[in-house]
């Protein structure tokens, strides 16, 4: 365990364009992630999870995992997808039947036809161009079944007080970042977790393609475009 956190904290301060945090997610923010997977069908399911890390959800993940089922891991940072490789333990899981498969590489370049039953994205949205976070839920969508979900989370007040000591452009990037977000939540979250055991604390979302009969549940989350938008 240690050895993962020394690692999240290097590349924390190396890459954090892409890592995002400076500790892994806790125990409670990865219990929260997946929470969603407890509802899973009988039947073998296909699970997508981007931005493994060091594998805080994947481990969480693999519990709900049996026989026939598939896990897909996607991990851009080379350092992390090598602790990924080392850690877990895929003899033992393909004995079990579980079909577990990593990739180093980033998710926009996912071409397989393949539709996921669950979406789990540990992925720094707020770190990223608005334009790539688009790109980035247009796949989870384009890869999400038709009666799947999709789990994210966000760090709460993070970017608010960020916002506080950046630049005008950066500013503004943020802006947009949260305005794709915002746009995104209120069309398909319909429920969401707070978990302030977390560093920093954090909210869990859960989406879904909107079917008949079905509408989203937002309406009672602060807007952070808002509240930038009126300092």
């Amino acid at each position: 365990m240690f050895e993962g956190y020394r690692l999240f904290y290097s590349e924390f301060r190396n890459n954090f364009t892409t890592t995002g945090a400076i500790l892994p997610s806790s125990p409670l923010l990865a219990k929260a992630i997946v929470l969603p997977l407890l509802q899973r069908p009988a039947r073998p399911i296909a699970v997508l999870e981007v931005g493994a890390g060091t594998g805080s959800f994947t481990h969480r993940i693999l519990r709900h995992l049996s026989s026939g089922d598939i896990l897909d891991v996607y991990e851009l940072n080379p350092r992390l997808y090598t602790f990924l490789i080392k850690s877990l333990n895929r003899a033992k899981l393909s004995e079990k039947g579980i079909h577990c498969r990593l990739h180093n590489a980033d998710i926009r370049s996912l071409r397989k036809r393949i539709q996921y039953d669950f979406i789990i994205s540990g992925l720094p949205f707020y770190t990223f161009e608005s334009q790539t976070v688009s790109e980035i839920l247009e796949i989870y969508l384009e890869h999400l079944s038709p009666a799947g979900v999709l789990s994210y989370f966000e760090y709460i007040l993070t970017p608010e007080f960020k916002s506080k000591f950046l630049s005008p452009s950066e500013r503004d990037r943020l802006i947009r970042v949260a305005k794709t977000i915002e746009s995104f939540v209120q069309k398909y979250q319909y429920s969401s977790n707070e978990v302030w055991l977390n560093l920093p604390p954090a909210k869990a979302r859960y989406c879904r393609k909107i079917t008949a009969g079905m509408a989203p549940s937002h309406k009672k989350d602060r807007s952070f475009v808002r509240s930038l938008l009126t300092k």
